[in-house]
């Protein structure tokens, strides 16, 4: 037996892999521009924080003097201005490319509905949050990032220069006095580089996670369930229309096909004992043009499913009264609109009627019904009534989820009152609007209902980011607070980044505890929906507005009281938000507030 060395190739140790990978960062030149960030991110902090805080100060401060508005309104576009800057800084030196989350302003309007369009983006308002969180993390950043790389540098060139230093101290807690101290010094600051330059890239990259949050864009929980909820609209409307292509077809081929055929077949018949001479001719030509007349009523009654021509050739009332005068039960229709409406809507109408007649032909037992359409208050009202069996519901399969699905897209509602024994009444309103598209967009700018458990699935999930973000803020609260007693402890600049921390945390919590997406158990047993919601929401905003300018005034007093105390100018503030909220609390001045800020009642 011969043995014969072979070479196996060997796994390369994981030591040397997670030692490959931590050195990584040191050759790619990112790194160095998240280095240089980190160090800009203090001076950066300093000039934002200054800038915001004297202007949004100076701005309250002379409100009830009409002088600090314009200044507000400055200061929003000028930290719009300085959060781009930081998102092109951040996209450069950091890597992390943050798109721009605004809204687009309003085309063509009056100044102040930029204005207010601006201040009701929530982008507005994250962006001021990180450029007053830049100061406090920017203080942090600069610390770690100075003492890394001085510390490193340090000892790394300790040899060059260790003997100019008096008595070779350098470093307090190091005495480095002879070559031999220095030479041994330099592997250990190697070793603190070697390390110290990729956290300080893993430092650098949070830094930019944590700037695309704050200046980014984020799903909301009640604008998802918006989407959910039009995703599963678009699916039913999606499911109708492939089962009414599916109806079409069918009746195409088992009704009016077939009597095409027995037609043909008749006349093919009558032509053959025409030419013998046989008197049963004329009989089959009799029953072809029976045959004939009802696949042509077939036709008109597939054509009318479609969309009836009587509709668009005479209106709304002809179309309902076509429509009473072929239901299975005897049908009034009380009242119908003399004026053509738009097309979109006149032909929800009818489709709303006609499968609400047909509903009752087949399964309400009824004996009469009533029909009503009439215009009013700028929405047509579609009521249709039978004193049938009841027990409908809006989502049993019936084709009424079809017609909910048709109503809300045209921005209206429909309900079913429909009590075991005593009828059903279906009602749909519909928004006269000269584009069905206009109408569904202030529809989904203005409050949503959501069922109970989606409501208070979207608050949960709103409460535990809420947690999340506090938790940081405290965090960073207390990384500053150390800062603060290791370095100047007699310097009581401490207290302005608590202020803003303190700021945005009051405002954050008072937004998500104030404001839970609306559910329906907030409208339970009210008699009229729309009236309850418009009056819902006006104490939600009201309540809203209330905390917000309580939490502003704490924060105003607090400057004051950083400021040195003194004249007590935060009395021209909070006597300006008492007006502010008295106003808001009036019917009128609401709704001329609402008017002029383009809000939806």
């Amino acid at each position: 037996m011969v043995r014969v060395p072979v070479w196996t190739a060997q796994r390369t140790g994981r030591s040397v892999e997670v030692i490959a990978r931590l050195l990584r960062p040191i050759a790619d030149r990112r790194t160095y521009g998240r280095i240089l960030y980190l160090l800009l991110a203090l001076p950066l902090g300093v000039a934002e924080f200054t800038f915001l805080v004297t202007a949004i100060s100076f701005g309250f401060g002379t409100a009830v003097t009409l002088i600090g508005i314009p200044v507000l309104i400055g200061a929003m576009w000028a930290w719009r201005w300085l959060a781009d800057l930081e998102r092109r800084l951040i996209g450069r030196l950091v890597g992390v490319e943050i798109s721009s989350p605004y809204r687009p302003d309003p085309v063509g309007g009056r100044w102040w509905r930029r204005v207010a369009a601006r201040i009701s983006d929530p982008a507005t308002w994250k962006d001021l949050a990180f450029l007053l969180l830049q100061l406090p993390l920017g203080i942090l950043s600069f610390t770690v990032t100075v003492t890394v790389l001085s510390l490193g540098l340090g000892l790394l060139l300790a040899p060059a220069y260790y003997w100019a230093l008096p008595d070779g101290d350098w470093i307090a807690s190091l005495q480095v006095d002879t070559l031999l101290e220095a030479v041994a010094a330099v592997p250990v600051g190697a070793l603190i580089l070697l390390l110290g330059i990729p956290g300080l890239s893993a430092l650098g990259r949070l830094y930019g996670w944590l700037a695309a949050q704050l200046l980014g864009s984020n799903a909301d929980p009640e604008l998802t369930a918006q989407v959910h909820e039009l995703q599963d609209a678009r699916s039913r409307i999606i499911a109708a229309a492939d089962a009414e292509r599916r109806r079409i077809e069918r009746d195409l081929h088992d009704g009016a096909q077939q009597r095409l055929v027995a037609l043909a077949l008749n006349l093919r018949m009558a032509e053959q004992r025409a030419a013998s001479g046989d008197p049963a001719a004329g009989e089959l030509v009799r029953q072809a043009g029976e045959e004939a007349q009802l696949a042509l009523k077939e036709l008109r009654d597939l054509a009318r499913g479609i969309h009836p021509a009587i509709l668009t050739n005479r209106g709304l009332p002809a179309a309902l009264e076509d429509l009473a005068s072929r239901a299975t039960v005897p049908v009034e229709v009380t009242a119908a609109p003399d004026e053509r409406l738009p097309d979109a809507v006149e032909a929800a109408a009818y489709f709303v009627v006609s499968e609400c007649l047909a509903n009752i032909g087949k399964h309400a037992q009824a004996t009469s019904a009533t029909v009503a359409v009439a215009v009013e208050d700028g929405r047509l009202s579609v009521v249709v009534a039978d004193d049938g069996v009841g027990g409908a519901e809006l989502g049993d399969g019936s084709g009424i989820q079809g017609l909910g699905d048709r109503v809300g897209a045209l921005s209206g509602s429909l309900a079913v009152e429909s009590p075991p024994g005593e009828g059903t009444r279906v009602v749909a309103s519909i928004p006269l609007t000269e584009a069905a598209a206009e109408a569904r967009t202030v529809a989904l700018d203005g409050p949503r209902i959501l069922p109970v458990a989606e409501a208070e699935a979207a608050q949960r999930r709103s409460v535990h980011n809420l947690r999340i973000r506090l938790a940081s803020l405290g965090i960073l609260a207390g990384v500053l607070v150390v800062i603060w007693a290791l370095t100047g402890p007699d310097l009581p600049w401490i207290v302005w980044p608590l202020l803003g921390i303190g700021l945005i945390a009051g405002l954050d919590a008072w937004h998500v505890l104030s404001m839970p997406p609306l559910s329906d158990a907030d409208l339970a047993g009210a008699d009229d929906r729309e009236e309850e919601l418009r009056a819902l929401a006006r104490r939600r905003r009201l309540r809203h507005h209330l905390g917000a300018h309580a939490v502003l005034n704490l924060f105003i007093v607090g400057v004051w009281i950083a400021a040195g105390g003194g004249y007590f100018w935060p009395a021209w503030v909070m006597l300006g938000s008492a007006i502010a909220i008295g106003l808001k609390a009036l019917p009128g001045p609401a709704r001329a507030h609402r008017s002029l800020l383009g809000d939806v009642p």
